[in-house]
C-alpha cells in the first residue's frame, strides 16, 4: 500500500485507520477517486461513509476498456466524534502502483 498525505491540519484523519474523526460539529465535505485497471481483476465498489452510513459510492466493472476512474463527493453535517472512511468492499480490488491514483480528501467547510 502506497500512503501519501498531503496535509493533516487539525490530525482528524488517522494515517493508520484510513478513518477521519471531526473535532467540531461543522458542515464538511470529502471526495475520493478510485482507479482499477481491470485486467482480470473483480469489480470495483467503494463507499464513502459516515460512522456505519454509507453516503455514496462509485463502482466499475471490467469492460472493453481496461482502466477506469470514478470519483464522489458528499458535503455532511458532522459532529464532534463523527467517523469518514472510505470503504473497499469485500472481494474488491482498486490497482495501486505508487502514483496515487486512489484519494481521500476532506475539509470543514463550517462551524456550526
Amino acid at each position: 500500500m502506497f500512503l501519501l498525505i498531503l496535509s493533516n491540519i487539525g490530525s482528524g484523519y488517522n494515517p493508520a485507520t484510513g478513518i477521519f474523526t471531526a473535532m467540531v460539529r461543522g458542515l464538511y465535505y470529502f471526495s475520493y477517486t478510485m482507479y482499477n485497471n481491470n485486467s482480470g481483476q473483480p469489480n470495483s465498489v467503494a463507499s464513502l461513509m459516515m460512522n456505519s452510513q454509507k453516503m455514496v459510492s462509485t463502482w466499475d466493472t471490467a469492460g472493453e476498456d481496461s482502466q477506469d476512474s470514478a470519483t464522489n463527493a458528499a458535503v455532511v453535517q458532522l459532529e464532534a466524534g463523527d467517523s469518514v472512511f472510505v470503504k473497499l468492499y469485500a472481494n474488491r480490488v482498486l490497482y495501486d502502483d505508487g502514483y496515487y491514483y486512489n484519494t481521500f480528501s476532506g475539509f470543514l467547510l463550517f462551524t456550526l
